[in-house]
């Protein structure tokens, strides 16, 4: 398949394809959406019987463009074919800019760069991996794993279950995440953070913003210098949080068993189980909190 689109009167593209690996890209041509589908490494026919099997087509209906294929059945002559034939179609979508795109890939993987949304993206049993985007970005998924990284301005929503997600240098980018059993470290990101990670380690990096990270079961770690408002918590797991020896800020530390580090100028109380005061002369605030956890303040390595 190779079909050309005038995006005149178009919106929305529609994309609802099983099992393929979707890459949405920005097309040269401000009036034209393309769709290319190819099975790499086959010969024509075979990439030409899959496309059949799975029935690709388009279909444009009043401000909508719809690309929609299906899943390969469990039956026999399907199965015949997934056993010596490949089963994953690639398709090569090429937009304009602003064009408002949902994707739904079930068991396969969406990957989307330097386009400014807004993009709604669906992938059970699939990956998601995203550079160079800005605007509205809604992610749900499960299974693999998600890599967002080298964007601007982004408003990302993200919620995914059972795999690793990786979001790396966003800046000036608001992020919400829900995250069951997905080990998730954010990294390089100005902007504010709304996080909240069940069963699995959240491990936070240089988060210049605005930040309220929620962990249960698991250990939650801090690296950087906040210059917004933090608030970590988490739940039956440890909290660990290194901050640079002279780094201000508000200070409240409650759990279990806090411990901080005598590098610091502190002034404020201290206890087994809180220390409260002003760090190095006191800034924005940094609350750390571990219900059944213990609490650790340490200097920063390297600074």
């Amino acid at each position: 398949m190779d079909a050309a689109f005038e995006t005149d009167g178009l919106e929305a593209l529609i994309l609802d394809v099983p099992e393929a690996h979707i890459r949405l890209q920005p097309h040269d041509e401000a009036d034209r959406v393309q769709v290319q589908a190819a099975v790499p490494g086959v010969d024509p026919d075979v990439a030409e019987g899959l496309s059949d099997r799975k029935r690709i087509s388009t279909h444009r209906s009043g401000d909508r463009l719809r690309v929609f294929g299906r899943r390969l059945s469990e039956g026999t002559v399907d199965w015949r074919w997934r056993h010596d034939r490949p089963t994953s179609i690639c398709l090569d979508v090429y937009l304009p800019a602003g064009m408002r795109v949902a994707a739904q890939a079930a068991g396969g993987t969406v990957e989307a760069s330097d386009l400014p949304g807004p993009l709604d993206l669906t992938v059970p049993g699939g990956s998601v991996h995203a550079t160079g985007l800005s605007g509205a970005l809604q992610v749900q998924g499960s299974g693999g794993d998600v890599s967002i990284q080298d964007s601007t301005d982004l408003a990302l929503t993200l919620e995914w279950a059972a795999g690793a997600v990786t979001l790396t240098r966003l800046r000036q980018s608001s992020i919400t995440l829900r995250a069951q059993s997905c080990p998730t470290t954010v990294r390089d990101l100005g902007g504010s953070t709304d996080l909240s990670v069940h069963g699995a380690a959240l491990t936070l990096q240089h988060v210049t913003g605005s930040c309220e990270a929620h962990v249960r079961g698991s250990p939650l770690t801090y690296h950087g210098a906040p210059t917004q408002d933090t608030t970590l918590r988490t739940v039956g797991g440890p909290l660990q949080t290194h901050l640079p020896p002279d780094h201000p800020a508000a200070l409240t530390l409650t759990g279990s068993h806090v411990t901080l580090d005598d590098a610091f100028s502190f002034e404020g109380t201290r206890t087994a189980r809180r220390v409260e005061g002003q760090l190095n002369g006191g800034g924005a605030s940094f609350e750390g909190r571990a219900v059944q956890g213990t609490v650790q303040c340490r200097t920063l390595a390297g600074t």
